[in-house]
Protein backbone atom coordinates (compact mmCIF):
# COMPACT_ATOMS: atom_id res chain seq x y z
CA UNK A 1 0.00 0.00 0.00
CA UNK A 2 1.33 3.44 -0.91
CA UNK A 3 1.55 5.78 2.07
CA UNK A 4 -0.59 8.86 1.96
CA UNK A 5 1.03 12.00 3.30
CA UNK A 6 -1.17 14.59 4.96
CA UNK A 7 -0.11 18.04 6.11
CA UNK A 8 -1.75 21.38 6.78
CA UNK A 9 -2.23 23.89 3.94
CA UNK A 10 -4.49 26.88 4.33
CA UNK A 11 -7.48 27.00 2.01
CA UNK A 12 -7.06 24.12 -0.52
CA UNK A 13 -6.80 20.38 -0.97
CA UNK A 14 -4.04 19.27 -3.32
CA UNK A 15 -4.15 15.58 -4.33
CA UNK A 16 -0.97 14.39 -6.04
CA UNK A 17 -0.71 11.21 -8.07
CA UNK A 18 3.05 11.46 -8.56
CA UNK A 19 5.90 11.31 -6.07
CA UNK A 20 7.48 14.06 -4.04
CA UNK A 21 10.30 15.58 -6.03
CA UNK A 22 12.39 16.86 -3.10
CA UNK A 23 13.22 16.17 0.50
CA UNK A 24 11.00 18.27 2.71
CA UNK A 25 12.64 20.85 4.95
CA UNK A 26 9.54 20.96 7.18
CA UNK A 27 5.75 20.92 6.97
CA UNK A 28 4.34 22.27 3.70
CA UNK A 29 3.09 25.77 4.33
CA UNK A 30 0.97 27.91 2.05
CA UNK A 31 3.00 30.90 3.11
CA UNK A 32 6.27 29.36 1.89
CA UNK A 33 5.75 30.48 -1.67
CA UNK A 34 3.22 30.81 -4.49
CA UNK A 35 0.86 27.96 -5.25
CA UNK A 36 0.15 27.41 -8.93
CA UNK A 37 -2.33 24.72 -9.89
CA UNK A 38 -5.02 24.15 -12.44
CA UNK A 39 -8.30 22.39 -11.93
CA UNK A 40 -6.93 19.55 -14.01
CA UNK A 41 -3.55 17.77 -14.08
CA UNK A 42 -0.63 20.14 -13.87
CA UNK A 43 2.28 21.16 -11.70
CA UNK A 44 1.83 22.62 -8.23
CA UNK A 45 4.64 24.34 -6.37
CA UNK A 46 4.67 25.21 -2.67
CA UNK A 47 7.73 27.36 -2.01
CA UNK A 48 10.67 25.44 -3.54
CA UNK A 49 9.11 21.97 -3.19
CA UNK A 50 7.50 20.45 -6.26
CA UNK A 51 4.80 17.83 -5.99
CA UNK A 52 4.38 15.75 -9.23
CA UNK A 53 1.08 15.99 -11.08
CA UNK A 54 -1.68 17.46 -9.00
CA UNK A 55 -5.35 18.26 -8.89
CA UNK A 56 -6.87 21.04 -6.79
CA UNK A 57 -10.02 20.01 -4.99
CA UNK A 58 -12.34 21.48 -2.37
CA UNK A 59 -10.96 23.91 0.18
CA UNK A 60 -10.88 21.69 3.28
CA UNK A 61 -7.51 23.01 4.46
CA UNK A 62 -5.35 19.86 4.00
CA UNK A 63 -2.78 18.88 1.39
CA UNK A 64 -2.84 15.16 0.53
CA UNK A 65 -0.10 13.49 -1.51
CA UNK A 66 0.39 9.86 -2.48
CA UNK A 67 3.50 8.19 -3.78
CA UNK A 68 1.61 6.58 -6.58
CA UNK A 69 -1.77 5.17 -7.57
CA UNK A 70 -3.58 2.78 -5.29
CA UNK A 71 -5.24 2.81 -1.86
CA UNK A 72 -4.14 5.68 0.36
CA UNK A 73 -3.23 5.48 4.03
CA UNK A 74 -3.28 8.63 6.16
CA UNK A 75 -0.02 9.25 7.98
CA UNK A 76 0.10 11.67 10.92
CA UNK A 77 2.93 14.06 11.69
CA UNK A 78 5.00 16.64 9.80
CA UNK A 79 7.34 15.85 6.94
CA UNK A 80 10.95 16.26 8.05
CA UNK A 81 14.31 16.76 6.38
CA UNK A 82 16.63 13.81 5.95
CA UNK A 83 13.97 11.14 6.30
CA UNK A 84 13.76 10.50 2.59
CA UNK A 85 11.31 11.86 0.05
CA UNK A 86 7.85 12.14 1.57
CA UNK A 87 8.68 10.26 4.75
CA UNK A 88 6.31 11.19 7.61
CA UNK A 89 7.22 11.08 11.27
CA UNK A 90 5.09 11.30 14.42
CA UNK A 91 5.75 11.24 18.14
CA UNK A 92 3.84 8.64 20.16
CA UNK A 93 1.64 10.35 22.76
CA UNK A 94 2.82 9.97 26.32
CA UNK A 95 0.70 7.57 28.36
CA UNK A 96 -1.39 9.35 30.97
CA UNK A 97 -3.23 7.77 33.90
CA UNK A 98 -6.99 7.37 33.79
CA UNK A 99 -8.39 10.00 36.15
CA UNK A 100 -10.91 8.40 38.52
CA UNK A 101 -13.11 10.43 40.89
CA UNK A 102 -14.58 8.46 43.82
CA UNK A 103 -17.72 10.55 44.53
CA UNK A 104 -20.13 10.27 47.43
CA UNK A 105 -20.37 10.40 51.21
CA UNK A 106 -18.55 8.77 54.15
CA UNK A 107 -18.56 5.35 52.48
CA UNK A 108 -16.57 6.85 49.59
CA UNK A 109 -14.35 8.53 52.19
CA UNK A 110 -13.75 5.16 53.90
CA UNK A 111 -15.40 5.38 57.33
CA UNK A 112 -15.40 2.00 59.06
CA UNK A 113 -12.24 0.72 57.41
CA UNK A 114 -9.31 -0.24 59.62
CA UNK A 115 -7.49 3.01 59.01
CA UNK A 116 -10.49 5.11 60.09
CA UNK A 117 -10.82 3.81 63.63
CA UNK A 118 -8.92 6.65 65.22
CA UNK A 119 -10.87 9.63 66.46
CA UNK A 120 -14.16 10.55 64.84
CA UNK A 121 -15.56 7.58 62.92
CA UNK A 122 -16.47 9.71 59.90
CA UNK A 123 -13.56 12.11 59.92
CA UNK A 124 -10.36 10.11 60.36
CA UNK A 125 -7.81 11.29 57.82
CA UNK A 126 -6.38 7.80 57.40
CA UNK A 127 -9.61 6.22 56.12
CA UNK A 128 -8.95 4.18 52.96
CA UNK A 129 -12.24 2.35 52.27
CA UNK A 130 -12.43 0.52 48.95
CA UNK A 131 -9.95 2.79 47.19
CA UNK A 132 -6.65 1.11 48.15
CA UNK A 133 -7.79 -2.38 47.13
CA UNK A 134 -9.42 -1.15 43.91
CA UNK A 135 -6.31 0.72 42.83
CA UNK A 136 -4.15 -2.36 43.49
CA UNK A 137 -6.49 -4.53 41.41
CA UNK A 138 -6.47 -2.06 38.51
CA UNK A 139 -2.68 -1.81 38.62
CA UNK A 140 -2.40 -5.61 38.48
CA UNK A 141 -4.60 -5.52 35.37
CA UNK A 142 -2.25 -2.98 33.75
CA UNK A 143 -4.54 0.05 34.07
CA UNK A 144 -2.77 3.12 35.43
CA UNK A 145 -5.22 5.26 37.40
CA UNK A 146 -5.02 8.48 39.35
CA UNK A 147 -7.70 9.13 41.94
CA UNK A 148 -8.78 12.78 41.89
CA UNK A 149 -10.80 15.03 44.16
CA UNK A 150 -10.61 17.90 46.62
CA UNK A 151 -10.47 15.62 49.68
CA UNK A 152 -7.58 13.54 50.98
CA UNK A 153 -7.92 10.45 53.14
CA UNK A 154 -5.96 7.23 53.45
CA UNK A 155 -2.70 5.92 54.87
CA UNK A 156 0.49 7.80 53.97
CA UNK A 157 2.00 6.68 50.70
CA UNK A 158 -1.35 5.81 49.07
CA UNK A 159 -3.37 7.75 46.51
CA UNK A 160 -5.46 9.70 49.02
CA UNK A 161 -7.49 11.92 46.66
CA UNK A 162 -11.25 11.47 46.64
CA UNK A 163 -14.55 13.36 46.69
CA UNK A 164 -16.11 11.59 49.69
CA UNK A 165 -18.04 13.89 52.02
CA UNK A 166 -19.17 12.35 55.34
CA UNK A 167 -22.80 13.09 56.15
CA UNK A 168 -23.66 14.61 52.76
CA UNK A 169 -26.88 13.99 50.85
CA UNK A 170 -27.49 13.93 47.09
CA UNK A 171 -28.53 17.59 46.96
CA UNK A 172 -25.33 18.68 48.71
CA UNK A 173 -23.18 16.76 46.23
CA UNK A 174 -25.17 18.25 43.33
CA UNK A 175 -24.64 21.79 44.63
CA UNK A 176 -20.85 21.39 44.39
CA UNK A 177 -20.13 18.79 41.73
CA UNK A 178 -19.82 21.16 38.75
CA UNK A 179 -16.80 22.84 40.32
CA UNK A 180 -15.11 19.55 41.17
CA UNK A 181 -15.66 18.21 37.67
CA UNK A 182 -14.31 21.39 36.08
CA UNK A 183 -11.23 21.35 38.30
CA UNK A 184 -10.27 17.67 38.12
CA UNK A 185 -11.79 16.63 34.74
CA UNK A 186 -12.22 12.94 35.61
CA UNK A 187 -12.41 10.22 32.97
CA UNK A 188 -14.32 7.97 35.39
CA UNK A 189 -16.76 8.77 38.22
CA UNK A 190 -17.51 6.14 40.89
CA UNK A 191 -20.81 7.30 42.41
CA UNK A 192 -22.16 5.92 45.70
CA UNK A 193 -24.68 8.37 47.16
CA UNK A 194 -28.05 8.33 48.92
CA UNK A 195 -27.22 6.65 52.24
CA UNK A 196 -27.62 9.86 54.24
CA UNK A 197 -30.84 10.72 52.41
CA UNK A 198 -32.27 7.43 53.67
CA UNK A 199 -30.77 7.81 57.15
CA UNK A 200 -32.31 11.30 57.40
CA UNK A 201 -35.73 9.99 56.38
CA UNK A 202 -35.85 11.77 53.02
CA UNK A 203 -38.44 10.59 50.52
CA UNK A 204 -37.33 7.50 48.61
CA UNK A 205 -39.00 8.64 45.39
CA UNK A 206 -37.65 12.20 45.63
CA UNK A 207 -34.15 10.91 46.43
CA UNK A 208 -34.24 8.62 43.41
CA UNK A 209 -35.27 11.57 41.23
CA UNK A 210 -32.39 13.64 42.63
CA UNK A 211 -29.98 10.79 41.85
CA UNK A 212 -31.20 10.72 38.25
CA UNK A 213 -30.74 14.49 37.95
CA UNK A 214 -27.24 14.24 39.46
CA UNK A 215 -26.23 11.66 36.87
CA UNK A 216 -27.49 13.98 34.12
CA UNK A 217 -25.55 16.85 35.68
CA UNK A 218 -22.33 14.82 35.61
CA UNK A 219 -23.01 13.73 32.02
CA UNK A 220 -23.48 17.34 30.93
CA UNK A 221 -20.22 18.43 32.54
CA UNK A 222 -18.16 15.40 31.46
CA UNK A 223 -19.96 13.91 28.43
CA UNK A 224 -17.18 11.43 27.63
CA UNK A 225 -16.66 10.21 31.20
CA UNK A 226 -17.78 6.76 32.32
CA UNK A 227 -20.08 6.89 35.37
CA UNK A 228 -20.38 3.81 37.58
CA UNK A 229 -23.57 4.21 39.61
CA UNK A 230 -23.57 1.95 42.65
CA UNK A 231 -26.54 0.45 44.45
CA UNK A 232 -26.00 1.23 48.11
CA UNK A 233 -24.44 -0.96 50.74
CA UNK A 234 -27.22 -2.27 52.99
CA UNK A 235 -28.32 -0.66 56.19
CA UNK A 236 -27.29 -2.76 59.18
CA UNK A 237 -30.42 -2.20 61.26
CA UNK A 238 -33.94 -0.83 60.87
CA UNK A 239 -35.35 1.52 59.73
CA UNK A 240 -32.37 2.38 57.51
CA UNK A 241 -32.17 -1.18 56.20
CA UNK A 242 -35.66 -1.13 54.67
CA UNK A 243 -35.36 2.42 53.37
CA UNK A 244 -32.03 1.74 51.65
CA UNK A 245 -33.47 -1.43 50.12
CA UNK A 246 -36.39 0.57 48.67
CA UNK A 247 -34.04 3.20 47.25
CA UNK A 248 -31.84 0.50 45.72
CA UNK A 249 -34.85 -0.92 43.89
CA UNK A 250 -35.16 2.30 41.90
CA UNK A 251 -31.53 2.57 40.78
CA UNK A 252 -31.44 -0.02 37.94
CA UNK A 253 -34.38 1.68 36.25
CA UNK A 254 -32.64 5.07 36.52
CA UNK A 255 -29.44 3.74 34.96
CA UNK A 256 -31.42 2.05 32.18
CA UNK A 257 -32.67 5.46 30.99
CA UNK A 258 -29.14 6.83 30.55
CA UNK A 259 -26.66 6.37 27.72
CA UNK A 260 -23.95 3.74 27.32
CA UNK A 261 -21.45 5.70 29.44
CA UNK A 262 -23.52 5.06 32.58
CA UNK A 263 -23.00 1.66 34.23
CA UNK A 264 -24.67 -0.10 37.17
CA UNK A 265 -22.64 -1.63 40.01
CA UNK A 266 -24.54 -3.73 42.54
CA UNK A 267 -23.20 -3.23 46.07
CA UNK A 268 -26.48 -4.23 47.73
CA UNK A 269 -25.22 -7.71 48.67
CA UNK A 270 -22.90 -6.10 51.26
CA UNK A 271 -24.44 -6.06 54.72
CA UNK A 272 -24.66 -7.85 58.06
CA UNK A 273 -21.26 -9.12 59.15
CA UNK A 274 -19.63 -7.01 56.42
CA UNK A 275 -20.65 -3.79 58.17
CA UNK A 276 -18.77 -2.01 60.94
CA UNK A 277 -21.73 -0.07 62.35
CA UNK A 278 -25.21 0.99 61.28
CA UNK A 279 -24.25 2.21 57.79
CA UNK A 280 -20.54 1.78 57.02
CA UNK A 281 -18.74 -1.32 55.71
CA UNK A 282 -15.88 -2.91 57.61
CA UNK A 283 -12.76 -4.09 55.78
CA UNK A 284 -14.57 -7.16 54.49
CA UNK A 285 -17.34 -4.97 53.09
CA UNK A 286 -14.88 -2.59 51.48
CA UNK A 287 -12.99 -5.50 49.90
CA UNK A 288 -16.29 -6.61 48.33
CA UNK A 289 -16.99 -3.07 47.11
CA UNK A 290 -13.56 -2.95 45.45
CA UNK A 291 -14.12 -6.35 43.85
CA UNK A 292 -17.53 -5.34 42.47
CA UNK A 293 -16.19 -2.05 41.09
CA UNK A 294 -13.21 -3.83 39.54
CA UNK A 295 -15.46 -6.32 37.75
CA UNK A 296 -17.66 -3.50 36.45
CA UNK A 297 -14.65 -1.56 35.17
CA UNK A 298 -13.23 -4.72 33.59
CA UNK A 299 -16.40 -4.95 31.52
CA UNK A 300 -15.70 -1.49 30.12
CA UNK A 301 -11.89 -1.33 29.94
CA UNK A 302 -10.71 -4.92 30.20
CA UNK A 303 -11.48 -6.41 26.76
CA UNK A 304 -11.87 -9.76 28.49
CA UNK A 305 -8.19 -9.92 29.41
CA UNK A 306 -8.11 -8.73 33.01
CA UNK A 307 -7.23 -11.20 35.77
CA UNK A 308 -10.09 -12.15 38.09
CA UNK A 309 -8.04 -11.61 41.21
CA UNK A 310 -8.96 -12.86 44.65
CA UNK A 311 -12.70 -13.12 45.36
CA UNK A 312 -13.61 -11.86 48.86
CA UNK A 313 -16.98 -13.58 48.57
CA UNK A 314 -15.18 -16.95 48.41
CA UNK A 315 -13.03 -16.44 51.52
CA UNK A 316 -13.19 -19.10 54.23
CA UNK A 317 -11.54 -17.03 56.96
CA UNK A 318 -11.62 -13.30 57.52
CA UNK A 319 -11.00 -10.75 60.22
CA UNK A 320 -14.20 -8.85 60.92
CA UNK A 321 -14.40 -5.68 62.99
CA UNK A 322 -17.43 -4.05 64.55
CA UNK A 323 -18.22 -0.93 66.50
CA UNK A 324 -19.06 -1.87 70.09
CA UNK A 325 -20.98 0.77 72.03
CA UNK A 326 -20.52 1.19 75.76
CA UNK A 327 -21.94 3.61 78.30
CA UNK A 328 -19.39 4.54 80.94
CA UNK A 329 -20.24 6.95 83.75
CA UNK A 330 -23.29 8.09 81.84
CA UNK A 331 -21.37 8.82 78.67
CA UNK A 332 -21.49 6.72 75.53
CA UNK A 333 -18.18 5.47 74.18
CA UNK A 334 -17.17 2.83 71.70
CA UNK A 335 -14.30 0.68 70.52
CA UNK A 336 -13.60 -1.60 67.58
CA UNK A 337 -13.84 -5.34 68.28
CA UNK A 338 -11.97 -7.48 65.76
CA UNK A 339 -12.00 -11.30 65.59
CA UNK A 340 -10.91 -13.97 63.16
CA UNK A 341 -14.05 -15.57 61.74
CA UNK A 342 -14.27 -18.94 59.96
CA UNK A 343 -16.83 -20.26 57.51
CA UNK A 344 -18.37 -23.46 58.88
CA UNK A 345 -20.26 -25.78 56.55
CA UNK A 346 -22.56 -28.37 58.06
CA UNK A 347 -24.10 -31.47 56.53
CA UNK A 348 -27.61 -32.54 55.64
CA UNK A 349 -30.21 -30.07 56.81
CA UNK A 350 -27.45 -27.89 58.26
CA UNK A 351 -25.42 -27.69 55.04
CA UNK A 352 -25.64 -23.92 54.76
CA UNK A 353 -22.39 -22.14 55.43
CA UNK A 354 -22.29 -20.05 58.59
CA UNK A 355 -19.68 -17.62 59.79
CA UNK A 356 -18.53 -18.11 63.38
CA UNK A 357 -15.95 -16.70 65.73
CA UNK A 358 -14.41 -18.39 68.77
CA UNK A 359 -15.97 -17.48 72.09
CA UNK A 360 -13.68 -16.24 74.86
CA UNK A 361 -12.09 -19.16 76.69
CA UNK A 362 -13.65 -20.01 80.07
CA UNK A 363 -10.84 -22.24 81.32
CA UNK A 364 -7.42 -23.56 80.43
CA UNK A 365 -8.80 -26.81 79.00
CA UNK A 366 -12.13 -25.54 77.79
CA UNK A 367 -13.17 -26.74 74.33
CA UNK A 368 -13.54 -24.01 71.74
CA UNK A 369 -17.04 -22.62 71.57
CA UNK A 370 -18.23 -20.81 68.48
CA UNK A 371 -20.42 -17.74 68.29
CA UNK A 372 -22.35 -16.59 65.23
CA UNK A 373 -24.16 -13.53 66.54
CA UNK A 374 -23.58 -10.12 65.00
CA UNK A 375 -21.45 -8.22 67.57
CA UNK A 376 -22.69 -4.80 66.48
CA UNK A 377 -26.35 -5.77 66.74
CA UNK A 378 -25.78 -7.67 69.98
CA UNK A 379 -24.25 -4.61 71.61
CA UNK A 380 -26.73 -1.97 70.45
CA UNK A 381 -27.79 0.11 73.41
CA UNK A 382 -25.13 -1.33 75.67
Amino acid sequence: MNPRIRTRLSGIVLTATGVLAATMAGPLDAAAGPLDATTGPGTATVGTTTVGTATVGATTGWLDATTGPGPAATMPGPLVAGAGPGTPTSAAPAAVPLKVMPLGDSITWGSGSADSRVGNRTGALTAGGYRIDLRARLAAAGLDVDFVGSRQAGPPGTDRDNEGHPGWRIDQIAANVDGWLATYRPDVVLLHIGTNDMAQNRSVAASAARLSALIDQIRAARPDAAIFVQKLVQGHVEPEKSRIAAYNTAIPGIVATKDDNVHLVDQSSIGGLSEFDDLHPNDDGYAKMAFNLYRAMAGVYGDGGWPTGSDPYAATTRTLCFRINRTVAGEQTWHAQCDLWTRHTGTGRNAAAEWKRPAPATGKRAATRWLSDDPYVSNLGA
